[in-house]
């Protein structure tokens, strides 16, 4: 089987089980239900970027990411909001749809200037410090805009109105690369030979929607 183009959530999904991983993107033998939480991310995204693209006032209930928004506005240099960029699978880039498509991901604000770049994504829920999925979408900037030599990629936490950032420059990419090596081998294996292990893990407690697997448990009640 041909793997599907991935990104940074359908690779994280197989790395916590890519049997749930199968039955939910591969098969669609289940349907996962959004959460409120994931309701309330996307009508964030949504009115972020209503504001940035064509100055749509913040509802009251957002007016507090004011600063951020008029911060983002007063930089000098080419933006983009909620842009899809793609890589094919000779890792150039290519159009979201395309044939050869290899991987996918949709960057919530970036700005290149001269050989500069800003990536910013909006996180509405607890604060991490995981930042593989904006080491990505640096590396399709290198990529994509070979006039630039430093990212600085960006989270804003919308809770705690507070931002988390790491920079990377070119020489960098073969080492960012080789941090999505390991999965990304196990990703193409499970297609080619179609097998899907289960990973228990405490989302089989409830959280998962693949009730016929063997590991999976109700929710306990309080």
């Amino acid at each position: 089987m041909k793997p599907m183009a991935w990104s940074y959530s359908s690779l994280d999904d197989f790395k916590n089980c890519p049997k749930a991983f199968h039955a939910k993107r591969v098969a669609k033998t289940v349907q996962e239900q959004p959460s409120d939480a994931m309701i309330w991310g996307n009508k964030v995204h949504k009115c972020f970027e209503l504001r940035q693209k064509d100055g749509t006032p913040l509802p009251d209930y957002l007016e507090e990411h004011e600063p951020l928004m008029r911060e983002l506005d007063d930089y000098e240099g080419e933006k983009y909001t909620e842009r899809r960029i793609a890589l094919n699978t000779q890792r150039q880039p290519c159009s979201f749809f395309d044939k050869t498509v290899w991987m996918r991901g949709i960057i919530d604000f970036s700005l290149v200037h001269d050989d500069s770049a800003l990536l910013v994504d909006y996180k509405t829920g607890k604060p991490h410090s995981k930042f593989e999925q904006l080491q990505l979408f640096a590396l399709h900037t290198f990529i994509e805009f070979p006039q630039v030599n430093y990212v600085t990629a960006q989270f804003y936490w919308t809770k705690t109105k507070s931002t988390t950032e790491e920079t990377y420059d070119r020489s960098q990419i073969p080492r960012m690369w080789g941090k999505f090596a390991p999965d990304l081998k196990q990703y193409v294996q499970a297609f080619k030979q179609d097998i899907w292990q289960p990973r228990p893990s405490g989302l089989c407690n409830g959280w998962c929607p693949v009730t016929s697997c063997e590991f999976w448990k109700p929710k306990r009640k309080k």
